[in-house]
């Protein structure tokens, strides 16, 4: 295979670039190992949204976008009926986020979380979509997305007014754009309408166990299925500076002025592609508990202790870690929501050292409320600790017996160096199964799972990939175990 490469015209703005290759890239140009990984990613993603659809605010969400009427172009999976296809992105998109187990980029953070479900609703627009045509706008869109956060090292280095990814639009936008066949032209004043719609304090859905931590995701694939839309109508957006821009780029409002590296963005574009550093996710909660999870799960299988053995549990934490589950320690220690227990370090190490792992059922109000995870809670204590990276953990356990047991995790399970095999997100993807919003049957959970992850021989996804997750009777659909605890 020859590798297409694509470099900085001139002083192009590097989005010019990146445009370049998401229109230019074909299924033919992509290397095998890339097509690989990518199925992989979009079997995670629709798991994890399996999953994630019978979650707290999921249905109501559902119910609401149902309400609206309008052109049946897409179907809604897990709950059933045809909608407008930005309507089903908007369903679909919480969906993917609601279990917080879908797959992150070290520097670009969460992202085919918003793609895949973007593309999976986009599919309505088209008489049919290639497994071809999906792999490939899944990819090129990916890379498009964390390039971009590549260039203002977003996720390492604390950006201004709270942002916490208003990149994410260009990645959905670039998804659809490429799916629907847009010129460069087209896809760039797609963009150049998304940059209006980027949000400079988004960081705030992190805030105070907000829902928005998941329904954020849903307005962002509505928003990039319907700036493609009106691009195509004639709608125009600013397409001059647009990263590089010293008064009107995206970095100028975004970014740390002197943090910003534009050859980043385009570095080796198309010989080396960074979505493949992306890490999975093997523990349904926040990513940043990670490498405290894995720790006290070796601690335990190595010292051969349980929770009743335990007398204190210390954690010192990676700058990242300690600020997204660590503080304020007044909601970390207490916390009552969903999003709250998910982002709670000590919620999340209580209930681990209790059940040997951590999954959705951990979520009910039934094991919310749990006695004896709140009370082991308070022997949970973290320091913050700036010589660890951003998501390393150390972990200091004291048992009753006078042993002290210390270790370090630096790599979780998932990361890029660490990996999850083809096997072990298929074993996921099972596991998620159940939980969904409609108990789906053994062989709509094979086909689909067969499908992804032969997805370049599937003719179309809609029929073989969407539509198996479709219930056929809405009205008399079974509930999902989450739904049943919660009952």
């Amino acid at each position: 295979m020859i590798m297409r490469t694509f470099q900085r015209i001139a002083d192009e703005d590097p989005m010019e670039t990146l445009c370049r290759m998401v229109v230019e890239t074909s299924y033919d140009d992509l290397p095998k190992d890339v097509r690989e990984f990518g199925k992989k990613q979009i079997l995670d993603i629709i798991g994890v949204s399996m999953g994630g659809s019978g979650m707290d605010g999921i249905a109501d969400v559902v119910a609401f976008v149902r309400d609206q009427g309008g052109k049946p172009e897409s179907h809604i999976p897990f709950y059933g009926g045809k909608v407008p296809a930005a309507m089903a992105a908007f369903a679909l998109a919480p969906m993917a986020r609601a279990m917080d187990m879908g797959d992150t980029h070290y520097e670009a953070g969460h992202g085919a979380e918003y793609t895949v479900p973007t593309l999976l609703a986009a599919t309505g627009l088209k008489d049919k979509t290639s497994g071809r045509e999906l792999l490939t706008a899944f990819i090129v869109a990916q890379e498009l997305m964390i390039r971009t956060g590549l260039g203002c090292s977003f996720k390492s280095i604390e950006q201004p007014g709270g942002s916490a990814g208003g990149h994410y639009i260009f990645g959905a936008v670039a998804a659809a754009a490429k799916l629907l066949g847009f010129s460069h032209a087209e896809l760039m004043n797609a963009l150049g309408i998304a940059k209006l719609m980027t949000q400079p304090h988004d960081a705030s859905m992190y805030n105070e166990g907000a829902s928005m931590i998941r329904f954020h995701h849903g307005f962002v694939a509505q928003d990039a299925i319907n700036i493609c839309r009106m691009s195509r109508l004639g709608v125009t957006g600013p397409v001059k500076e647009f990263l590089a821009g010293e008064q009107r780029g995206y970095y100028a409002l975004f970014a740390r002025k002197g943090r910003i590296d534009l050859d980043a963005v385009t570095h080796e574009l198309g010989a080396r592609w960074e979505m493949m550093r992306t890490s999975f996710k093997a523990h349904a909660a926040c990513k940043c508990t990670h490498t405290g999870i894995d720790l006290l799960l070796e601690q335990m299988r190595e010292h051969e202790f349980s929770v009743g053995d335990v007398e204190s549990m210390h954690l010192d934490v990676g700058s990242l870690n300690w600020t997204v589950v660590a503080i304020p320690k007044a909601e970390k220690w207490k916390p009552e929501t969903v999003p709250q227990c998910q982002f709670s370090l000590p919620y999340v190490i209580s209930t681990v050292v209790h059940d040997g792992g951590i999954f959705l059922d951990a979520y009910t109000p039934q094991a919310r409320s749990r006695a004896d995870v709140r009370g082991f809670m308070e022997r949970i204590s973290a320091d913050l600790d700036e010589s660890l990276p951003p998501l390393g953990t150390r972990l200091t356990t004291k048992l009753r017996d006078g042993r002290t047991i210390a270790g370090v995790c630096t790599i979780e399970k998932g990361h890029p160096d660490n990996p999850l095999t083809v096997e072990e997100v298929a074993a996921k993807f099972r596991r998620c199964a159940p939980f969904a919003a409609y108990r789906l049957d053994d062989a709509a959970i094979s086909k689909v799972l067969e499908n992804v992850l032969v997805l370049e021989k599937v003719s179309d996804v809609a029929a073989d990939v969407v539509s198996p997750l479709v219930p056929r009777d809405v009205s008399g659909r079974p509930k999902s175990l989450l739904a049943e605890a919660a009952s």
